[in-house]
């Protein structure tokens, strides 16, 4: 009887371990593709962040509007919108099964349109896995207010 119990809590520890490790990898892996994300999108690499974006992509503005994959593309590689500085930290992760929601602080300086980019935002990144690859669905970004 007591084997049999060593036997049941042993492959209890071995399941749980390995649900920790596979939790641990997915993680490792969204981060991964958070980082391919803001590479490439800070180099207005459209193709790059077209691999890294879901094919439902939508993206929520602090503003309340929403843009989808086809406009954020288009968006990213106009002329008009450039980057001078950008930053992102404070970077958790939580989630489970195949979506991990990425939250984090994104600081960006620029231009659009002649207009001056100050941003200092929290920004929610909802990540899905598709097959072995994580691939971005969702964002949703707030500016940041001081009191």
């Amino acid at each position: 009887m007591k084997k049999k119990a060593l036997i049941y809590s042993f492959g209890a520890i071995l399941i749980f371990c390995f649900a920790s490790f596979a939790n641990a990898q997915d993680n490792k892996d969204v981060l991964a593709a958070l980082t391919k994300y803001d590479n490439v999108w800070n180099k207005k690499d459209q193709k790059g962040v077209d691999a890294v974006l879901h094919p439902s992509y939508l993206y929520f503005s602090s503003t309340g509007g929403t843009t989808d994959r086809k406009r954020t593309l288009e968006f990213l590689i106009s002329p008009k919108y450039i980057l001078t500085f950008v930053e992102r930290t404070e970077i958790s992760t939580f989630g489970s099964d195949n979506t991990v929601i990425v939250n984090s602080r994104w600081k960006g300086k620029g231009t659009y349109n002649d207009e001056a980019i100050n941003d200092d935002q929290r920004c929610s990144l909802v990540f899905t896995k598709a097959g072995k690859k994580w691939l971005l669905l969702s964002e949703h970004c707030t500016q940041i207010v001081t009191k």
